[in-house]
């Protein structure tokens, strides 16, 4: 190669450079970092909240490592765990950790008064408990707010998952609490109202095991059986149904086959819980995963704006209602066949 030649080809470079640079598009390969890219590498960190109540309320997340990604915000979303049990360990969970290797910041929590007692490491919130009345959902909405003041997490991109009973502290939370910076609720097969939550198909059918297991839980009857003032005004607060409808962002029911709770549990069942128009001997009406179109009618009723059942492959509409004659297409099995709730939330999430 002659000198001349190495010359033309360096003034060459030269140009394109001046060029880059008047452009801006050079200094910003030189200087914008590499946007990071999943599977992140994750750490848990303990922290607790003040509930309303002046009680701590001890959580933990699991995020992505700020000393591998350092001034990058993510989505959040906050687990709340089915029945009355304690969610603080979930981070250590499988859902939890493909969610935050995903990029999303995972935040579980005991409710006042809960502990997990078979975790040696778990922490006992402080109060009493409160079958996810008023009082647990003003301290998840503590929680909320704490998460959104994070400068690590994207304010706008929070979500909430429930599983079960835990509807029922999640719908009344963001239903009573609008000003919340909610972006979805993923709902896990909750029990909208008390006839569901205590078992009362089941009772009705002359299975007393579940049953008589919620009764001793609560110390109480749905109003279906009791229907006195106070123990109307008691379930109140415990119903989704009551809520639900006031949500302002989305809302995502997650509905298998074969529900983790109600009957019917298989197809041969079906007859027998088919009761559409009430039982003979009295008592609600109730049909195959009833409960699902009842919140989802609620939702849409109350001015929900996008309110959906399950994933897309199974085809349901936004904003649809339902009936005995008009049911959603249902996951197939049960929901703990498949790890569709983070299906669920990184849809949500907008990260799929």
């Amino acid at each position: 190669m002659t000198r001349q030649t190495t010359m033309q080809r360096f003034r060459v470079l030269v140009v394109a450079i001046l060029v880059l640079l008047a452009q801006g598009s050079l200094m910003s390969c030189i200087i914008a970092p590499a946007v990071p890219q999943p599977p992140f590498e994750t750490v848990i960190e303990p922290f607790e909240v003040l509930g309303p109540t002046g009680n701590r309320i001890y959580a933990q997340m699991r995020r992505p490592d700020p000393a591998l990604y350092p001034g990058v915000a993510f989505p959040a979303v906050i687990l709340i765990p089915g029945g009355i049990n304690p969610g603080r360990m979930e981070v250590h969970g499988a859902d939890a950790k493909a969610l935050a290797k995903e990029g999303m910041v995972v935040v579980s929590f005991n409710a006042e008064g809960r502990i997990d007692t078979l975790a040696p490491d778990d922490l006992r919130s402080e109060g009493e408990e409160n079958f996810n009345g008023f009082h647990h959902q003003d301290g998840l909405a503590k929680l909320i707010e704490y998460v959104a003041g994070l400068d690590y997490v994207l304010d706008d991109n929070i979500g909430l998952k429930s599983q079960s009973y835990g509807i029922t502290m999640a719908a009344g939370c963001v239903g009573r609490h609008p000003e919340l910076p909610v972006k979805y609720l993923v709902d896990g097969e909750g029990p909208p109202y008390s006839f569901v939550t205590c078992h009362g198909p089941r009772f009705l059918a002359g299975d007393l095991q579940k049953y008589n297991t919620v009764v001793g839980i609560f110390g109480r009857l749905a109003t279906w059986q009791d229907n006195t003032q106070e123990n109307v005004d008691w379930w109140y607060e415990r119903e989704a149904v009551n809520f639900i409808g006031q949500f302002e962002g989305m809302y995502l029911r997650l509905q298998a086959t074969w529900d983790h709770a109600q009957p019917p549990e298989n197809e041969s069942q079906i007859p027998t819980y088919h009761h559409p128009e009430g039982w003979l001997g009295g008592g609600p009406a109730w049909w195959h995963n009833k409960h699902t179109a009842d919140i989802v009618n609620a939702a849409i009723a109350g001015g929900v704006p996008w309110v959906r059942v399950n994933l897309p492959p199974q085809g349901n509409a936004v904003n649809a209602t339902y009936s005995v004659t008009n049911p959603p297409s249902f996951l197939s099995g049960h929901l703990a066949d498949q790890p569709w709730a983070v299906k669920a939330i990184l849809e949500m999430a907008d990260l799929l």
